[in-house]
């Protein structure tokens, strides 16, 4: 059930009101300047596939439903829909507060262009035991950033070919939270990833 373990969730802002994540999340920080905290989808679907709890007669049950939660915000919601955008120094700044407190599982279901910073934080996780899981863009380069830095366990939604080992997880109509004490169906590899954090907690 992954009970006790912490799992950094690095993404835009959980909804720990949510009542399949109430008492999950050990801290739900927003470390974007300049823009309130708001409960937003796609970190909310990704901690509740993560580490839902279980046993409720209602909702979901995460993958790992006895893990605990580091809600990092270095994300936000940029419409109706789930997509988020983020900036490098708001993902450096979630990277040092989950390597700080050695979380030993960091999700980051996102991916963008590669950086020199971040790839340095990276390599200091790993080097302290961090399992670092990122989301496989099949749009970008090598799957994107920081999918395709050495280490990262990379997780498509379909299998790939190539010398590069890279996880399959689902990607489709995977059953998630929602902001608001909803639920519903998501697609992508960022839920992908989640499921892999999920299990290897």
């Amino acid at each position: 059930t992954g009970r006790s373990v912490t799992v950094a969730v690095i993404d835009s802002g959980i909804d720990a009101r949510h009542p399949d994540l109430a008492g999950q999340i050990r801290a739900n920080v927003n470390l974007v300047d300049g823009r309130a905290f708001a409960a937003e989808a796609h970190g909310t679907a990704g901690a509740g596939i993560i580490a839902a709890r279980a046993d409720k007669r209602m909702g979901i049950a995460g993958i790992a439903p006895g893990a605990r939660l580091l809600g990092l915000r270095a994300c936000w919601q940029t419409g109706p829909s789930a997509m988020a955008a983020c900036d490098s120094l708001s993902l450096a700044k979630a990277l040092h507060y989950a390597i700080d407190r050695r979380a030993p599982i960091i999700n980051m279901s996102l991916g963008g262009p590669p950086d020199r910073l971040l790839a340095m934080l990276l390599d200091a996780a790993m080097a302290r035991g961090a399992s670092v899981v990122a989301a496989y863009d099949p749009r970008r380069p090598d799957g994107g950033f920081p999918a395709s830095w050495p280490g990262v366990v990379a997780v498509s939604g379909v299998p790939l070919s190539g010398r590069r080992a890279i996880y399959v997880a689902p990607a489709a109509g995977i059953p998630a939270t929602e902001p608001g004490g909803k639920w519903g169906l998501v697609d992508g590899t960022s839920y992908a990833a989640a499921q892999v954090s999920g299990l290897i907690a």
